[in-house]
C-alpha cells in the first residue's frame, strides 16, 4: 500500500471512531444492572407470592378440616341431645310407674289392713264363742252329717280368711318389690341423665373452642389473603418495571445498532472516497473477457434484438460460453453488485478520475459493494440474465456517469 492509500485509510479510521457514541458501554452496563436488579426483585416477589399462596392454602385446608370436625361435633351434640331426651322420657315414665306403684302399694296395704282387721274380728268372735259356737252348730244340725258339714264350713271360712290374708301380704310384697325396682331404675336413669348432661356440656365446650379457633383461622386467612393481594400487586408492578427496562434496552440497543450502521456506512463511504481519491485511471482498460475478443454488438445506434426498435447501445457485447470468467478492466472500488433491471446481474466498478466500468447479464457476481479490486481480478461469470438473447458480456465505460465508446480505452478499433 502506497503512502497516499495509507493516509486515506488512517483518515477513515479516525472518522469511524469519531462517530461512535462515547457512552455506549457505560449506558448499556447501567441498564443491564437495572434489569438484573429488577429481575432479582421479581424473583423475590414471586417467592413471596408463592409463600403467601402456600400459607393461605394451608390455612384454608385447616379451616376445611376444622369445619369437618365441627360438623362431626354438631352431629354428636344432636345425638347427645336425642339420647338425653330419650333418657328424660324413660325417666318420666319410670317416675309415673313409680307413682302408680306407690299408689297400688297404698291401696294393697289398705285392703290388707281391712282384711286383716276383719279376720281378726272373726277370730276374736270365734274365740269368744269358743265351744258354744260348736254346740250351736251341733244343735242347729239335724243330724251328725250336717254337724260335720257345718263344722267343716266354719273351718273353711277360717282357712279362707287366712289364705286371703296371705295373698294380700304376697301382693303387697310384690308391689313393694316393684317399687324397689322402679326406684333403682329411677336412680340409674337419674345418674345417666346427669352424665349425659355433663357429656353435652363437654361437647359444647369443645365446640365453643372450635368456634374460637375458627375465628382465629378466618382472621389469619383474611390477613394472608390481603398479604397475597399486596404481594401479587408488587409482582405486577415489578413485572411492569422489568418490561419497561427491557423495552428501554431494546430501544437503546436499536438506537446503538442504528448509530453503528450509520457509522459503518460513513466509514465505508469515507473508505470509498479515500480509495476513490487514491485511484488514478491509467487511461487504458484491460480486455474484460480473457480469450474472447469477438464483439457481436458495438457502441451506438442499433436495432434492439428483442424489441426490434432502433435504440442506442451504450456498450459493447462480447459473446462467450456461460460461466466464462469476467475480470476487472482496471483497479477500483465496486459500487454496485446486484440485479439491475434489464441488465440482469450487474457489476459497476469506480476507477477514479470520473471513470467507471459496467459488466452486465452475468450468471453470477463474485464481488460485493465497497470491495477494492485489482486489474484482472475475477469479478463475475458470463451469463444471459436480464434482457438478453444469449450468453455474453455487455461492457460499458462511463466517464462522469455518461457512457462512452469503450473501444478507444481497450485499444481496439471497430472492425469493418
Amino acid at each position: 500500500m502506497n503512502k497516499k492509500k495509507y493516509l486515506a485509510f488512517l483518515m477513515v479510521a479516525l472518522a469511524v471512531f469519531a462517530f461512535l457514541p462515547a457512552y455506549q458501554i457505560s449506558g448499556t452496563s447501567e441498564m443491564r444492572r437495572r434489569l438484573a436488579d429488577a429481575q432479582e426483585q421479581l424473583n423475590q416477589a414471586r417467592n413471596q407470592v408463592r409463600n403467601a399462596e402456600n400459607a393461605l392454602q394451608g390455612i384454608r385446608t385447616d379451616i376445611d378440616e376444622l369445619m369437618e370436625t365441627m360438623r362431626d361435633y354438631d352431629q354428636r351434640l344432636m345425638d347427645a341431645y336425642a339420647d338425653l331426651e330419650e333418657i328424660e322420657l324413660v325417666l318420666l315414665e319410670t317416675e309415673i310407674n313409680l307413682l302408680d306403684a306407690a299408689e297400688a302399694f297404698d291401696q294393697a296395704r289398705e285392703e290388707r289392713d281391712q282384711q286383716e282387721a276383719l279376720f281378726h274380728e272373726r277370730l276374736r268372735s270365734m274365740h269368744e264363742q269358743g265351744p258354744v259356737g260348736h254346740l250351736n252348730v251341733l244343735f242347729q244340725s239335724s243330724n251328725f252329717a250336717e254337724f260335720l258339714i257345718g263344722l267343716e264350713h266354719v273351718r273353711s271360712i277360717s282357712s279362707f280368711d287366712q289364705q286371703v290374708l296371705n295373698d294380700m301380704q304376697e301382693a303387697e310384697e310384690r308391689v313393694a318389690n316393684t317399687i324397689n325396682e322402679l326406684s333403682r331404675l329411677n336412680t340409674l336413669f337419674e345418674d345417666m341423665h346427669v352424665q349425659q348432661e355433663a357429656a353435652i356440656v363437654a361437647l359444647e365446650d369443645v365446640q365453643e373452642a372450635h368456634w374460637a379457633f375458627l375465628e382465629d383461622l378466618e382472621a389469619s386467612e383474611e390477613g394472608w389473603a390481603l398479604l397475597l393481594a399486596v404481594e401479587e400487586a408488587t409482582e405486577r408492578s415489578i413485572q411492569e418495571e422489568l418490561g419497561a427496562i427491557q423495552r428501554e434496552i431494546r430501544d437503546y440497543e436499536a438506537e446503538q445498532d442504528r448509530l453503528r450502521r450509520e457509522a459503518e456506512q460513513r466509514r465505508r463511504q469515507e473508505e470509498q472516497r479515500a480509495l476513490a481519491a487514491s485511484l488514478t485511471f491509467s487511461g487504458r482498460f484491460l480486455w474484460p473477457v480473457p480469450g474472447r475478443t469477438h464483439i457481436s454488438s458495438y457502441f451506438g445506434s442499433r436495432r434492439h434484438p428483442i424489441r426490434g426498435t432502433n435504440e442506442t447501445h451504450w456498450g459493447i457485447d462480447i459473446p462467450a460460453p456461460a460461466g466464462t470468467r469476467i475480470v476487472a478492466a482496471e483497479a477500483g472500488v465496486v459500487r454496485l453488485s446486484t440485479w439491475h433491471g434489464g441488465y440482469g446481474n450487474t457489476v459497476i466498478i469506480d476507477h477514479g478520475d470520473g471513470y467507471s466500468t459496467l459488466y452486465a447479464h452475468n450468471s453470477r457476481n463474485r464481488v460485493t459493494v465497497g470491495q477494492h479490486v485489482n486489474q484482472g481480478d475475477h469479478i463475475a461469470d458470463v451469463g444471459t440474465t436480464g434482457t438478453s438473447t444469449g450468453n455474453h458480456l455487455h461492457f460499458e465505460v462511463r466517464r462522469n456517469g455518461v457512457a462512452v465508446d469503450p473501444l478507444p480505452y481497450l485499444g481496439r478499433t471497430r472492425s469493418r
